[in-house]
């Protein structure tokens, strides 16, 4: 077997007349190949190798086409964005998983959650931030709407600062007004309005919690 052997070139010249012609059936299997081709050979020379580093720069625009390509089955997209992960392409893991959730609506919680993971291993953790916080309005179990709003508010603040971070937190609240339950919620929500420069927020928000005020205070 060509790929065995390590023979990869011999193999993509195989199937260069297939990927020449975008229309055709063959098209997609294709290139499916042809990435398992080129994953393989990189994986196959060790890190830091002139080779190696060669193999991983053609790798990323293989995966591009590859996902601009879609109707992939979810399991598919899956595999992308896991590999696509592995090797650094963090934003198109992104996009693989998000499109697995389109594709698997019944999983679509986990796929997300691993969309918003590689936004922030992309540097773009504000991005993150805010597809938990939609996964915490999302939810209906209060353990999961505290943890997911807690982890997004965190990238969120991380990534795009105090001040949006708290415009963002208090829409999301507004939605979930028993997460103003949590203490855990209420201390980070006061300490976020002191970072964003509104103390007086911060004091409300605080002296409402210690004297068990309705949520209608938490303004």
């Amino acid at each position: 077997m060509l790929l065995g052997s390590g023979q990869y070139r011999a193999a993509e010249g195989q199937l260069a007349p297939l990927l020449g012609d975008p229309r055709s059936r063959l098209y997609r299997a294709a290139l499916l190949t042809r990435w398992r081709i080129e994953l393989t050979e990189a994986f196959a020379h060790a890190a830091g190798t002139a080779p190696h580093r060669r193999a991983m720069r053609r790798l990323q625009p293989l995966l591009g086409q590859l996902i601009e390509a879609g109707r992939w089955p979810a399991a598919q997209w899956r595999s992308l964005a896991r590999e696509a992960f592995a090797i650094g392409a963090y934003a198109l893991s992104a996009k693989a998983w998000l499109a697995a959730a389109r594709r698997d609506p019944a999983s679509a919680r986990q796929d997300q959650e691993r969309a918003a993971r590689a936004w922030a291993a992309d540097g773009r953790s504000a991005r993150g931030g805010r597809l938990l916080l939609a996964l915490a309005a999302r939810s209906h179990d209060p353990v999961r709407q505290s943890a997911f709003f807690l982890h997004g508010m965190g990238w969120l603040e991380g990534g795009a600062g105090a001040i949006a971070a708290l415009a963002a937190g208090r829409a999301t609240l507004a939605h979930l007004p028993g997460l103003w339950r949590d203490r855990a919620i209420v201390l980070f929500m006061a300490r976020l309005a002191l970072a964003a420069g509104q103390p007086q927020r911060a004091s409300r928000w605080l002296s409402a919690a210690l004297e068990r005020r309705p949520v209608a205070s938490r303004r």
